[in-house]
């Protein structure tokens, strides 16, 4: 899959924005710490934040599908 520039002032992609979602970033702020992204216009914060939304989903999903195998085993 091709990596889409998210922030264009900084030249940061969304596979950047994902990955300092992955270690840790909860907020347009900590991206910005992160990787720059959202730090200098701000027209990029919609689709920061929108990535933001879907990676907790995807961690929430994950952690649903991992979490009850156990029961299923009995």
């Amino acid at each position: 899959m091709r990596a889409v520039i998210v922030c264009h002032c900084s030249g940061v992609s969304d596979r950047e924005i994902r990955s300092a979602v992955r270690e840790g970033a909860r907020s347009c702020r900590d991206v910005a710490r992160a990787c720059a992204a959202g730090r200098m216009c701000g027209g990029c914060r919609p689709a920061i934040r929108r990535i933001l939304d879907l990676e907790r989903a995807a961690e929430a999903n994950f952690g649903e599908t991992s979490g009850t195998g156990s029961s299923a085993a009995s």
